[in-house]
């Protein structure tokens, strides 16, 4: 048997090296648009890899949530600076209630407001959604008798959660082409702004009831059952609890901003 030269050692071991430092850079941008032509190959592949991949629909997700941000300050501002944001019934309050909420609008025009918390919480109400759903989705297929990893879980949710960058991207179009901003997402135009008790609850579940938030549920079935390991009919029934339980929580921070500042209705588009 041949021996290989002192030479071809290390050549051999910086080649796959290389490949090693390759395949830890590779995000599979290459996915992205496939997942909205073969959703079910592209979810069977990204169930298939052991190791963390959920970084290129993260960091899109990331941008159009920037991009959204960027384009709906002006529209913001504008309608603070014209009295757009003045409640119905400002007229009958008194003249240092009316000075304090005025002088409250004008800080909310500030760089702070209009484009670094909204950024913050539009980035951390999509994490937490990420982390959650992830971890209830794992621990409803673990109980129902899976023994499928965290990792892939995690995985599964997070190019599932490309259907959030279409909202983003529509979003986004939307403000530019009607200069104004919708108050109302999703199905809570159902449930009047100032509603209580119970109903702010449901109002805020109803926020993140929309289109894309119905493409993700069928994303997560379509990856998540062959991924389980279980028979479709369980696997299924552990997903959609664990979907249940989500927009469940959703509805949550409404409930503690309506609790907070005395309007029903508010709240995170997610959490």
């Amino acid at each position: 048997m041949k021996r290989k030269s002192k030479a071809e050692e290390p050549e051999e071991k910086i080649e796959k090296k290389t490949r090693r430092q390759r395949q830890k850079r590779d995000y599979h941008w290459a996915w992205i648009p496939r997942m909205f032509v073969k959703p079910r190959g592209t979810l069977a592949m990204v169930s298939e890899q052991e190791k963390a991949v959920w970084m290129a629909p993260v960091i899109l997700l990331a941008v159009a949530v920037l991009v959204a941000v960027v384009v709906a300050a002006p529209i913001k501002r504008v309608n603070i600076q014209t009295g757009a944001t003045i409640p119905d019934d400002f007229q009958w309050w008194s003249q240092d209630r009316q000075q304090q909420f005025l002088q409250a609008q004008q800080n909310l025009t500030s760089p702070t407001f209009m484009y670094l918390f909204p950024l913050i919480s539009g980035l951390a109400g999509y994490l937490i959604f990420w982390l959650l759903c992830s971890s209830l989705l794992y621990l409803s297929l673990t109980l129902a008798g899976s023994r499928t990893s965290s990792q892939k879980v995690s995985n599964l949710i997070a190019w599932a959660m490309l259907s959030f960058v279409l909202r983003e991207i529509v979003k986004t179009i939307a403000i530019i082409a009607t200069k104004r901003l919708n108050d109302n997402p999703g199905m809570s135009y159902l449930i009047a702004n100032d509603a209580e008790g119970i109903m702010v609850w449901i109002k805020g579940m109803l926020r993140q009831v929309d289109f894309y938030a119905s493409l993700f549920a069928v994303l997560v079935f379509l990856g998540a059952v062959p991924l389980s390991g279980l028979k479709v009919n369980k696997a299924a029934l552990a997903t959609a609890v664990a979907l249940l339980l989500v927009l469940l929580l959703a509805g949550l921070p409404s409930v503690v901003s309506s609790a907070l500042s005395g309007m029903g209705g508010s709240g995170f588009y997610y959490f």
